[in-house]
């Protein structure tokens, strides 16, 4: 483990990041509404035109690094880092291991979603198809870590709460980015109109955020629980416990951040006079904060996964 430990942390750190931007930048667009899409005022085309830029890189980025991720986990079973060179290593990798098919539908998810995030489609239906290929891209990341181990009810019960905490993340963080291109593209706009759209669409992701904040807490909660088998003083004095200490640390700072845009930036943008707009400024410095926090807690999720828990 330890000859590919930091290769493997920044394969995951890479993957989390592109597949959450693939899921959450995606999915933002799906519940902002199709007059977003229009040539009219509320039109917003260049935040389109950077979150389709944005999928194009992730999308092909994802897909690397998931080849990545794979290969350092088979060199990381052979102990031999020339194994990945050996056809036959790959053909046991594939079909004789618990998560050989998972990974052939995960490479056969990623290659769909480059072909995807290239096509000349328009409108919402190239956003549609990449937060499902992100979604399930998400999903079965489960296999790959600790939410695998067990069997029957439980290791499903494992999955799901795994899936619940990575899509609600997902949604929350990977729709950051999209977030702060819409308040950039506020400033070509005058200050009524930019008032008014900046309070519809921080509003609407205020709402999707609380429910996924909400999500991402509780299956938390029940992740550590699955870890430690209802003992949480286990995460005491362990490398596991530490670890996610440092996560919830950096996930209590993007809560603050966002606790202040819901309750104090926006009722401040609302109420404020159209002549000075500065709220609108403090919001995008504070969502582009909240993208840096959101990378550092992907980072940490990263060694997080192959951290062992307390026994």
């Amino acid at each position: 483990m330890l000859m590919v430990y930091l290769p493997l942390v920044i394969a995951r750190w890479i993957h989390f990041a592109a597949v959450f931007v693939l899921f959450g930048s995606s999915f933002f667009w799906l519940y902002m509404g199709s007059e977003r899409f229009s040539a009219s005022p509320s039109g917003l085309p260049g935040a389109l035109r950077a979150t389709t830029i944005l999928l194009r890189i992730a999308a092909p980025v994802a897909a690397v690094s998931g080849a990545a991720w794979l290969a350092l986990i088979l060199i990381n079973m052979t102990k031999d880092f020339y194994s990945v060179a050996d056809p036959e290593n790959w053909r046991l990798f594939f079909f004789e291991t618990p998560f050989g098919t998972v990974s052939i539908v995960r490479l056969a998810l990623l290659a769909a979603a480059v072909v995807v995030a290239f096509l000349p489609w328009h409108g919402r239906w190239r956003f549609a198809a990449l937060a499902l290929a992100g979604a399930l891209l998400l999903i079965t990341q489960a296999w790959f870590g600790h939410s695998a181990e067990g069997a029957g009810l439980y290791r499903a019960g494992m999955i799901m709460v795994y899936g619940i905490h990575v899509l609600a993340t997902g949604a929350w963080v990977g729709g950051l980015p999209p977030l702060l291109f819409v308040l950039v593209e506020q400033r070509r706009l005058g200050p009524s109109q930019a008032r008014g759209c900046t309070l519809d669409i921080c509003s609407r992701f205020s709402s999707m955020a609380m429910i996924a904040v909400t999500l991402v807490v509780a299956s938390g909660i029940a992740n550590a629980g699955f870890r430690v088998a209802g003992s949480f003083g286990k995460l005491l004095d362990s490398d596991y416990g530490d670890v996610l200490l440092k996560k919830l640390v950096v996930v209590a700072a993007m809560l603050a951040l966002a606790y202040f845009n819901r309750f104090i930036a926006m009722p401040r943008l609302r109420a404020g006079s159209l002549k000075r707009m500065t709220q609108i400024t403090w919001l995008r410095y504070s969502v582009a904060f909240d993208v840096v926090l959101g990378v550092l807690v992907l980072g940490v999720s990263a060694i997080l996964g192959i951290t062992m828990p307390p026994q």
